[in-house]
């Protein structure tokens, strides 16, 4: 994973800040997708080579922190020779209805202990997910990359590319449709997310959101423009055991949820 991420030799600030969200994307698409198919996304465990490559070279903190790990985003654990990087918590917040509790997630160090409970050596199943581009505008996606690499300009055509009804439901019924079809088994492996791409299952919170929580609601815009809204929802209901609950889930686990 960590090649996937591009882990290996990052120098430049923009190619460190585009390896993040390429990490970033993948937690983003494999929690809506988890999230629409009834079930807990498991959150990978990071590659500590890639988390050092992608913090900042400048931090004056580096230099004292255990294993030379220094990201909000990122807590590391085992010894020094062989550290191991999780990702944190994706709150908003901490107290209130929307925080982020480890019982809405699952992190990937629970997971042998959940098989273990599960039969163990218990069959697991698979669902795939078809390219990005089947589920997103491609320009989006496009637009999104050029942002990252500091292109500027790519807002606009980013915002305009994620219109409201610009998703195409049919790659996400027809997912949800395998997976019901696997729903007695307690593990399903999701195929497609890798290599990693620059498409997302959904638009994810824009920088610009990140003013003041007050701000937001004299604004009265949404936390997030999505595209996985009420009537997208309700078009997904049928084939979706969680769409009722994805925006819910969203509310609680933002950070998740964040291309950034």
């Amino acid at each position: 994973m960590g090649d996937e991420l591009g882990g290996g030799g990052m120098s430049a600030t923009p190619e460190r800040t585009y390896g993040f969200r390429r990490l970033a994307a993948l937690v983003h698409n494999l929690v809506t997708v988890a999230a629409l198919l009834g079930r807990k996304p498991v959150i990978p465990q990071v590659p500590c080579s890639f988390v050092r490559n992608v913090q900042s070279a400048h931090l004056h903190t580096v230099p004292t922190s255990r294993f030379g790990i220094c990201h909000a985003s990122v807590v590391a654990t085992g010894p020094a020779g062989q550290p191991t990087c999780h990702l944190t918590p994706g709150t908003w917040r901490p107290g209130g209805p929307d925080q982020c509790y480890h019982s809405a997630v699952m992190s990937q160090f629970d997971l042998p202990r959940f098989l273990a409970a599960h039969g163990g050596g218990a069959r697991n199943g698979s669902v795939h997910v078809r390219g990005m581009a089947s589920l997103a505008p491609s320009s989006a996606a496009g637009g999104a990359a050029d942002d990252e690499r500091g292109g500027g300009g790519a807002s606009a055509s980013y915002d305009l590319a994620y219109a409201k009804g610009a998703l195409d439901l049919a790659p996400l019924r027809t997912l949800c449709k395998q997976a019901s079809a696997q729903a007695e088994l307690p593990l399903l492996q999701l195929d497609g997310l890798l290599p990693l791409q620059d498409g997302l299952v959904d638009r994810p919170l824009p920088p610009r959101e990140f003013e003041t929580e007050q701000q937001r609601q004299r604004s009265k815009r949404p936390r997030w423009p999505s595209l996985l809204m009420n009537a997208e929802l309700k078009k997904l209901a049928d084939s979706c055991p969680g769409a009722r609950d994805l925006i819910q889930f969203r509310k609680q686990c933002v950070g998740y949820f964040l291309a950034e």
